[in-house]
């Protein structure tokens, strides 16, 4: 990215607000799961209980659900969830800490309100796995419905369903079309374009946005940079709107 300025939302964040990178979280292990999972909720209980907005950059979806019970401690929150998957699927190979089930254990561990949970572009071959997100009382959002009512109707919906409670947003890269984004371990085409997902997180202006993530993002697979660009940009556009939130003020 080039420039600290936002055009579309006339601000810029780190002249108007105190904004810092913290670093990793340091891990005691990283052949214990459940250590590290405890690791990263300890580190962002401090950063709650200082009242920072953290913006997170994974990391597989599997550090969302520690990061949730680190700041979501006063009253369950909303979430506006974009991804191709829904994550709320049971144990894997035995284990119920893994990068598809972090709404389900958020959910069972009453962190997140399923009512005011949506979750957006969801597609492709594992829907059998997604059943809780619907008996639950998730609003699953596939992507023929997003392009058949499109962004701003999504995003009525989104107000609607969110008030004004404290909601946390999470942003898997495989939201976008592997066509605009491909280095990410497991790609699921027909997505949003990189534009589609950027007009779709400005809905989100005047919620009260407590924090947010971009995971799933590998490096490896991402030969020309294309998507570590797009989830910085994505990345700019939530620490914008966290910013611009009602319950934050310039510093």
């Amino acid at each position: 990215m080039v420039g600290p300025y936002n055009h579309y939302m006339k601000m810029s964040p780190f002249a108007d607000f105190r904004v810092a990178d913290i670093g990793d979280v340091h891990l005691r292990t990283t052949c214990n799961l459940e250590e590290a999972l405890q690791d990263i909720e300890a580190f962002y209980r401090k950063i709650a209980s200082a009242g920072v907005v953290p913006i997170t950059a994974g990391g597989d979806h599997s550090i969302t659900y520690p990061i949730l019970r680190g700041i979501a401690r006063q009253e369950r929150v909303g979430l506006v969830h974009f991804d191709s998957h829904c994550d709320t699927a049971h144990s894997y190979g035995g284990s119920g800490l893994h990068h598809g089930c972090p709404y389900r254990n958020a959910v069972e561990s009453g962190l997140v309100n399923p009512e005011r949970t949506i979750q957006v572009g969801i597609r492709g071959g594992t829907e059998p796995l997604w059943q809780y997100s619907c008996e639950s009382g998730m609003r699953v959002v596939h992507i023929e419905e997003f392009y058949e009512v499109g962004c701003r109707e999504v995003a009525r919906e989104r107000r609607s369903m969110m008030g004004t409670g404290p909601v946390y947003t999470p942003f898997d890269i495989d939201c976008i079309d592997p066509a605009f984004a491909p280095g990410t371990g497991t790609p699921v085409v027909v997505g949003m374009t990189t534009f589609e997902a950027l007009q779709t997180l400005r809905g989100l202006r005047g919620l009260d946005i407590i924090g947010a993530d971009i995971v799933e993002i590998s490096p490896l697979f991402d030969n020309s940079g294309i998507t570590s660009l797009a989830g910085a940009t994505l990345m700019f556009e939530l620490l914008c709107l966290a910013a611009e939130s009602p319950a934050r003020s310039p510093a």
